[in-house]
């Protein structure tokens, strides 16, 4: 069946990380059966009287008026199964993740071993070892450099915190790896430290986030999305369509915690272009804004929504996905892979070939590093 989505961010950022007091910026995606903007525009425009309004938008509407017609909302959304999809982005996160990624790949720092980068258990462990060494400070220093491209803070900065993980409780191995990764970073700045961009930036990366769950409902349905409607915004939009004619296209494999960075698969999920729209001409667009103003409500500030707002936000989870970028989801996801490897079996013959294997890997990286110490 061919479905319509309908796609809005909401926080104020861009590539100025840190300027504002939000942590967090979000992207909502909502799924429908059918064309929401063409189809019903009889119920849009009694919503859009009933709160007294030109436009629906969580921010000008509040609980009081949201309350208005969220039983409405609530029935609508369960009568038409609409889907919703989440993705929240921690912003201190993001700047964590950035930061080690520049200093911890291994196709440019030869003091990293490949697999410690390229599975995804292992990248994790590391970067969750690697976030725990860093302070409020070394993240706002580490925007402020990695905008300004100045690869001598860059280079002082990872010297500082290559310094901090002798002290650390981690295992040796862990240790020498973060200190040699760390120690060559520091003194080869220029070539880890990449450009600067629109890519690096939550919106960005929200938008990338929204392709996994629409790939796992395509996966799990059958259905293909014909119809992807995103908000209009000033800033992103020519690296929202250049990156959407990839994403919808393919997907990256993170299905394990022994998946590998570089496994990409075609997919069927889109049959679409992606069509910029005006919140103004689009009933689509309206709801996920009130949608997601309301889970951002109960969500980050605990604020426990009452009467209709409750009927809304208890059929609006029932029906949604959310995918989260921050240090608690990455312990979880850390400590869930360590237990399903614990009881996957192994024989003798496979750990001693395991064995053989990082031998020859750790032979290798220590010839990179006595040719580019």
């Amino acid at each position: 069946m061919r479905c319509f989505a309908y796609a809005d961010e909401s926080g104020n950022s861009g590539l100025r990380l840190f300027a504002d007091q939000q942590d967090t910026f979000w992207t909502g995606t909502l799924i429908s059966f059918s064309d929401l903007d063409s189809k019903y525009a009889t119920f849009h425009r009694e919503l859009l009287a009933v709160s007294g309004k030109d436009e629906l938008h969580g921010n000008e509407l509040g609980f009081g008026r949201i309350e208005k017609i969220a039983g409405r909302l609530a029935w609508f959304i369960r009568e038409k199964k609409l889907r919703f999809s989440f993705v929240r982005i921690f912003k201190p996160y993001l700047a964590t993740s950035k930061m080690f990624d520049l200093a911890f790949d291994a196709g440019v720092n030869p003091a990293v071993p490949p697999q410690t980068y390229g599975v995804r258990f292992l990248r994790q462990i590391n970067l969750l070892h690697f976030a725990q060494l860093l302070g409020t400070d070394d993240l706002n220093e580490f925007w402020s450099l990695f905008e300004a491209q100045s690869s001598e803070r860059f280079g002082k900065l990872l010297a500082d915190v290559r310094d901090r993980v002798k002290g650390a409780p981690y295992d040796q191995r862990s240790i020498q790896i973060l200190t040699e990764s760390l120690d060559w970073a520091s003194r080869h700045p220029a070539e880890v430290l990449d450009g600067f961009g629109e890519r690096d930036s939550p919106n960005f990366v929200a938008f990338t986030g929204i392709f996994e769950h629409l790939h796992a409902f395509h996966k799990e349905t059958g259905h293909t999305i014909g119809s992807f409607v995103h908000d209009e915004q000033d800033q992103f939009i020519s690296k929202f369509i250049e990156t959407f004619d990839l994403l919808s296209k393919f997907q990256g494999d993170e299905s394990g915690p022994l998946s590998i960075a570089s496994d990409i698969t075609p997919i069927s999920t889109f049959d679409c272009n992606l069509d910029i729209r005006s919140s103004i001409d689009s009933f689509g667009l309206q709801i996920i804004d009130v949608c997601m103003w309301l889970a951002k409500r109960v969500i980050e500030q605990n604020n426990i929504p009452r009467g209709n707002c409750a009927t809304l936000w208890k059929g609006l989870i029932e029906r949604s996905y959310i995918k989260e970028f921050d240090f608690d989801t990455l312990a979880r996801e850390v400590e869930a892979s360590a237990n399903l490897l614990e009881k996957r079996p192994l024989s003798a013959e496979q750990v001693a070939d395991a064995k053989r294997t990082l031998t020859a890997i750790e032979d290798a990286r220590k010839k990179r590093l006595s040719l580019n110490p």
